[in-house]
């Protein structure tokens, strides 16, 4: 059953009206009529299951027949501290970590960092990443949308970390293996990873990423591109002790 994203939404008499975007990808681009089957999900757990009663110019209306209230999600809360990426490498990260359900994604720029953003840049990529991880969302069937944090510096992003149980770090010239890390981590609730930009973080980033209780970590012999380690950390993550296998 095709899915669609309303934020807020408030049925009346139990009748949801679809407006923007998703009313237009109703209509024009899957050609639902009336009498379809939708589900309209509001990014923070709850669905609408309904059927499409009447179509206008600019909106749907829809009947709801079913309200699927919040369930946890999370088995495992996974924050992902990402370093900006060259060229569409930082959307293709967001819409796999989505697909792979993490909780939050905190962009943020490090001394190695290529692209550099100016305000208006960081705003026009922020409501891109959301509107990817919105997608991601619809497409996968997750009933939660992660957080897109605006684009921070370094020192903002670690100031986050401090109530995690499990704060790691990406770095490929030293740090403990991750398998050894998660032999005696079983019982914590959240993981804050940062992994780096495509020239990877700077001895003083890491230095003092430690003295704020963070562990570095080495994904193995073999050096893996940036979105590659981000993703491979998220699945390993969810397959040892979150909702994978």
């Amino acid at each position: 059953m095709p899915r669609f994203y309303v934020s807020a939404p408030h049925p009346e008499n139990d009748l949801l009206t679809i407006g923007g975007n998703e009313a237009r990808h109703i209509r024009q681009v899957l050609r639902l009529r009336t009498g379809d089957e939708i589900i309209v999900f509001d990014g923070s757990g709850k669905e609408y299951e309904g059927t499409i009663v009447e179509e206008g110019p600019t909106s749907v209306l829809v009947s709801i027949r079913n309200v699927f209230p919040p369930k946890k999600e999370f088995r495992l809360e996974i924050t992902l501290a990402q370093s900006l990426l060259k060229g569409e490498k930082m959307d293709y990260v967001i819409q796999k970590a989505t697909e792979l359900g993490v909780r939050k994604i905190i962009p943020f720029f490090s001394s190695r960092s290529i692209p550099f953003l100016d305000r208006s840049k960081r705003l026009e990529r922020h409501r891109r990443w959301e509107r990817i991880a919105i997608e991601a969302s619809k497409q996968c069937g997750r009933r939660f949308i992660p957080k897109i944090e605006a684009v921070q510096d370094y020192h903002s992003m670690l100031s986050q970390a401090f109530r995690s149980s499990l704060p790691l770090i990406l770095w490929e010239k030293e740090g403990k293996r991750l398998k050894e890390i998660l032999k005696g981590s079983k019982n914590k609730k959240d993981v804050f990873s940062i992994v780096g930009p495509e020239g990877g973080l700077s001895p003083e980033e890491v230095e003092t990423s430690k003295t704020m209780g963070f562990v570095s970590v080495n994904m193995g012999e073999r050096i893996l591109r940036a979105e590659t380690s981000s993703l491979c950390l998220i699945s390993i993550l969810q397959y040892e002790w979150g909702d994978i296998g």
